[in-house]
């Protein structure tokens, strides 16, 4: 009797643990396209709802409000609106609903009735992205609308020491960098709160030349002149191209003047023409001979001054049309004159030619010239150059030909006295220039 008591109890308990095992599973059936309880996107709660229903719901509440969302960018009297819309602002909403819908699908039945019937809250969050591509574009936008060169002022002489200067302008310039991260920095996804205004930074372009700086140039401080009377043509017409591509020449304090730079390659397609030209130890023909008359001219007038040369190179063979030690050289590509304007004030340079006479001018602040100065030449010492003659069996007796031209060598020291209120105020040696002798050679005729 006993036996048949337990068995009965078992069939029972089997059929109770049946009982609630089937009503769990019809349960839980009917949530399989449902989500379960207490699961909720952003706290918002989405129990038994659809994944439709879901969506629905999402993307009113969410998706569709932030591409309502705008920034307003503010440049003086412009203004630029960065709709989120423009920007493909979203939320991963499908992403969120599946991961919603997927909840319990791990669970065994028992786990998943115990989750419907003693449900525990089942948070899950947006993620908000944007493409930012869209910022880029309408930076390029404010950039072509703010972005403005600064106007530089300029000067002409309109008569002899006598200027005439246009204003400068400001420019502006979009810190696009700074305010793409100003951007970048306000764009998310919360749905409170208003509309956001930005101000564009923008900065003042200062120009290089001001009108300020040019009128400070009021008079002369330099002169320097040669003559080139006795040149033939085609030198003539090289000392007048340089001497014009150097006229009007304006250099701003901290500037360097380069002549080469300036003046340029010396070509035949340019309209420079050959020329005598010291190569080496020897006067030849060359494209753009006697320029260096130019240079020369130029350094001498800037001697007179306090600024000093940044490159400066004598000749191998000391020069007529100027005292010697106070040459320069130049040679496109090798050889090149150049100083700095170290004055606080601009300089402008003038090249004038008038009667085969080459004078360069140079202008700047009165203030300059309240000291004078002297440059002096002393010839430390002179070697006379020896003749090499050669016996020529092909020439008749009394004939001479000039193989090679002998040059006296010099070492000669360059001066600069300074003197204010007419009264020496100092002396600096300005360079050592060391002319080697150049040996002549004749051939005379046996024949």
């Amino acid at each position: 009797m006993k036996k048949k008591a337990i068995i009965v109890l078992g069939v029972l308990v089997l059929l109770g643990a049946i009982m609630v095992t089937s009503y769990s599973y019809f349960k839980v059936k009917q949530w399989d396209s449902l989500i379960l309880p207490k699961v909720k996107i952003e706290n918002e709660d989405l129990t038994g709802k659809t994944k439709e229903q879901a969506k629905i719901i999402m993307k009113d509440k969410y998706s569709s409000k932030v591409i309502r969302k705008k920034i307003t960018i503010v440049n003086e009297d412009k203004k630029y609106t960065l709709d989120y819309s423009m920007i493909d602002a979203k939320y991963n909403v499908d992403e969120a609903i599946n991961q919603a819908m997927s909840y319990g699908s791990d669970m065994n039945v028992l786990q998943k009735y115990k989750a419907i019937k003693d449900p525990v809250d089942k948070q899950i969050k947006l993620t908000f992205e944007y493409n930012d591509k869209a910022v880029d574009k309408i930076l390029e936008k404010i950039i072509k609308d703010t972005n403005k060169d600064p106007v530089n002022a300029t000067i002409t002489m309109v008569s002899s020491g006598k200027f005439s200067v246009t204003s400068d302008a400001y420019g502006k310039q979009l810190e696009a960098d700074k305010l793409k991260k100003h951007i970048k920095s306000k764009i998310n996804g919360v749905l409170s709160g208003d509309d956001i205004s930005i101000t564009a930074p923008v900065k003042k372009l200062k120009p290089k030349v001001t009108a300020t700086s040019l009128n400070s140039i009021n008079t002369k401080i330099s002169s320097y002149s040669t003559n080139f009377a006795s040149s033939q043509e085609g030198r003539a017409t090289n000392i007048d191209l340089s001497t014009k591509s150097i006229n009007g020449t304006l250099l701003m304090p901290g500037d360097v003047f380069s002549f080469n730079g300036i003046v340029g390659e010396r070509t035949a397609a340019r309209g420079y023409q050959t020329a005598g030209v010291i190569i080496g130890d020897k006067l030849e023909q060359g494209l753009g001979g006697g320029i260096c008359q130019v240079s020369s001219t130029l350094y001498n007038a800037m001697l007179t001054t306090e600024i000093l040369s940044v490159e400066r190179i004598h000749h191998t063979i000391s020069s007529g049309y100027i005292p010697k030690g106070q040459d320069a050289t130049v040679d496109y590509g090798n050889l090149d004159y150049k100083f700095k304007n170290t004055f606080k004030y601009p300089i402008y340079i003038e090249g004038v030619i008038s009667n085969r006479n080459l004078s360069f001018n140079i202008y700047s602040n009165s203030t300059l010239t309240k000291r004078t100065y002297e440059i002096v030449s002393e010839i430390l010492e002179v070697t006379q150059p020896k003749t090499e003659t050669i016996q020529d069996p092909t020439k008749y007796e009394g004939e001479k030909e000039i193989v090679k031209t002998g040059y006296a060598g010099f070492k000669v020291k360059v001066s600069r006295k300074t003197y204010e209120n007419g009264k020496l105020i100092g002396t600096q040696i300005i360079n050592k220039d060391t002319f080697h002798v150049i040996n002549g050679i004749i051939k005379v005729g046996t024949k």
